[in-house]
């Protein structure tokens, strides 16, 4: 018995026989006519075969465009992970089974002076160095396998000139269960003392740069300084810094403005490249605002840092011309030396600024070398500036007075008024101390203003005491000249005690009163109008120029001590005093020389016609009361200068 499905496939072939006879061509022939079934069948077979073929033909095509698009992709992919690990900030290469470089990024190939090409096909233990004896790579490799990555200390031959200490960290690639790897290994590299950290390429192309000064900036220079101190590590070397910032910049960009600020950066910038260049250290580099920095490579000392901070100090006395206006700028210097002020980076960064501060504490314009005692020192000077605020809110500083003497006839003419601080704990401290403590706080235009106004008070008691013929002189601060109401000041504190103003005169530096020109113009012709004079203090130590001197027209000019000193015994200083007290006869200035502490100094200063002097020849600085007593003793005062003076003219009289 059939089955059921064929039995009806067979009747339905049956019934079916009539409807599958064709209506005859137009040939008349029929379809099912027996002479045309063998070429009705070959042409059959021909039209699938090449329905067929065409099939495979579109399929294969679909395959083959697919296998381009992807094939394409995969070559953006890589182009695109080239570029990628091309910007690493650290060094790539991967390894076939042998060892063989099969890939190396651009930093690996910076570091070892060779481009891919040469790097191509060498086996790895040819650049790097394994540093612990009888450590093989066979051996790291089959920790690698072992575990799937290995890490620790290699070296690199860096140029063929050296050996770059570096942290590789190795990990295999198995095919196994990744079709679309090559079987091997990846290895990066990475400093020994930043293993964890972002860096920038070590290459100078690849350095980021200040977009102002074109400077290398903060990053770039903490990358390239661990470089240098891992090279300086093998070499057994050491490698200087210098921290470099700028006094008092931030008020000349909020005087002059932000784009005078700008330009001056730049210029500031070729001067420590034309500093830096000339005793080969040629990567400086801006940290931030006005602060920058300089590498000594190795080998370096002590004396070479301290001699680069001198060249700078030295370039930085000519002021810088902006928009036809000279400004002056000074720097102040913090040095440290790797290894012995520290061995990594950050910490000789710190160390450098911890130098560097207290080179401002200083006074500024002047460099420091980090010692030990200074971190000890700078908690001090902290507290010290707590207690400062204190002292100068509750008025507790007070001036000392040093009298100043007439060189013709010995009588004591005037008194320079010098501030002072008694600390209730660490007793009497320095005005070297606090001074610039009061500067860099802000705390020096109250503390000025303050001082004058005692001056002017005591003064006035000496002057109804019957002693009027004298000059009250008040030092002060660049700070103070830079306020607008310094004029409205003064006057207040005369107007307060009844000071006469013919008999103040107000003193400042020569670089103050440069660096603010405008504002001491009009504060000297102010002060003319009403009778107070004006002094250019340590006259000689800054810039002495005569055409600033004629447009000051000032009433006195200080001669600094520094010159006095050994002025019978160098031509030098002996020349430049000569010279000061001419030029200053030729103007119709008063001259007054500062630290005459010998009668031979007393001598040549007669000889030569200064006016007036003052030092521990005669006083030294003392309280208003000493003052006092010396001022009633005056009569007997004037008869010891004037037995000094006799002497000079008797010895005069004797040698002519």
């Amino acid at each position: 018995m059939a089955p059921k499905n064929f039995d009806g496939i067979m009747s339905n072939s049956g019934s079916n026989k009539n409807k599958n006879t064709l209506p005859p061509d137009d040939d008349g022939i029929s379809e099912n006519t027996p002479h045309s079934s063998a070429d009705e069948t070959n042409e059959g077979q021909d039209e699938s075969l090449e329905e067929i073929l065409l099939q495979e033909l579109l399929q294969k095509t679909g395959q083959l465009q697919k296998t381009e698009k992807e094939l394409t992709e995969i070559r953006q992919e890589l182009n695109i992970t080239r570029q990628l690990i091309a910007c690493q900030t650290n060094g790539i290469i991967f390894l076939d089974q042998q060892l063989r470089i099969i890939y190396a990024n651009n930093l690996f190939c910076s570091i070892t002076g060779r481009d891919l090409p040469n790097l191509n096909e060498k086996k790895i233990d040819q650049f790097v160095l394994l540093p612990e004896p009888g450590q093989h790579f066979e051996t790291i490799i089959q920790k690698a396998m072992h575990w799937g990555s290995w890490r620790g200390e290699v070296l690199i031959k860096e140029n063929d000139s050296g050996r770059l200490p570096m942290i590789m960290s190795l990990n295999y690639r198995d095919q196994e269960g990744d079709t679309e790897s090559t079987e091997g290994f990846v290895c990066r590299f990475s400093p020994q003392e930043m293993k964890e950290t972002e860096l920038t390429m070590h290459s100078s192309s690849r350095l980021s740069y200040d977009a102002l000064t074109g400077l290398p900036d903060r990053p770039s220079f903490q990358y390239h300084f661990s470089f240098c101190i891992e090279q300086a590590r093998v070499k057994h070397a050491f490698i200087g810094l210098l921290f470099i910032d700028l006094d008092h910049f931030k008020r000349i960009n909020r005087m002059l403005g932000p784009g005078v600020g700008d330009e001056l950066l730049c210029s500031v910038t070729a001067l420590l490249k034309q500093c830096g260049n000339a005793v080969g250290a040629d990567f400086i580099a801006r940290l931030s605002g006005d602060e920058f920095a300089i590498i000594l490579p190795p080998p370096t000392n002590v004396k070479q840092a301290e001699q680069l901070a001198e060249r700078i100090l030295k370039k930085f006395q000519q002021p810088v011309t902006i928009k036809s206006r000279d400004i002056f700028i000074t720097p102040s210097i913090g040095i440290s030396l790797y290894p012995d002020d520290g061995e990594s980076p950050p910490e000789l960064l710190r160390n450098a600024d911890t130098a560097m501060e207290m080179a401002k504490a200083r006074g500024g314009n002047t460099h420091c070398h980090w010692h030990s005692e200074m971190d000890t020192q700078a908690v001090q000077n902290l507290h010290l500036e707590n207690d400062l605020r204190k002292a100068v809110a509750n008025g507790d500083l007070f001036n000392h007075y040093q009298p100043q003497i007439d060189l013709t006839n010995g009588i004591i003419v005037g008194m320079e008024a010098l501030a002072r601080w008694e600390h209730p704990v660490h007793g009497s401290i320095s005005p070297v101390i606090f001074i610039p403590i009061a500067e860099n706080t802000g705390l020096i235009e109250e503390l000025g203003l303050d001082l004058v106004l005692l001056a002017c008070k005591e003064g006035c008691e000496w002057m109804k005491m019957g002693f009027k013929n004298f000059t009250m002189a008040v030092n002060l601060s660049g700070s103070l000249l830079r306020r607008n109401d310094l004029f409205e000041q003064i006057m207040e504190c005369l107007k307060t005690t009844g000071f006469p103003p013919t008999s103040l005169e107000v003193e400042f530096t020569e670089s103050v009163l440069i660096e603010n020109m405008d504002n001491t113009l009009d504060l000297i012709n102010k002060c003319r109008q009403e009778g107070i004079k004006m002094a250019i203090d340590d006259f000689g130590t800054g810039y002495s120029s005569l055409s600033y001197l004629q447009r000051f027209a000032v009433d006195k000019i200080k001669i600094d001590r520094s010159f006095i000193m050994d002025v019978t015994t160098n031509a030098s200083d002996a020349a430049i005093t000569m010279a000061i007290i001419a030029i200053a006869k030729k103007l119709n200035f008063q001259v007054l020389a500062e630290g005459v502490e010998y009668e031979d100094q007393l001598f040549f200063l007669q000889e030569n016609q200064c006016d007036e002097c003052q030092g521990f020849l005669f006083s030294k600085p003392i309280t208003a009361k000493q003052m006092t007593n010396l001022l009633m003793r005056d009569s007997s005062i004037a008869l010891k200068h004037k037995r000094i003076i006799d002497k000079f003219y008797s010895i005069k009289a004797q040698d002519d």
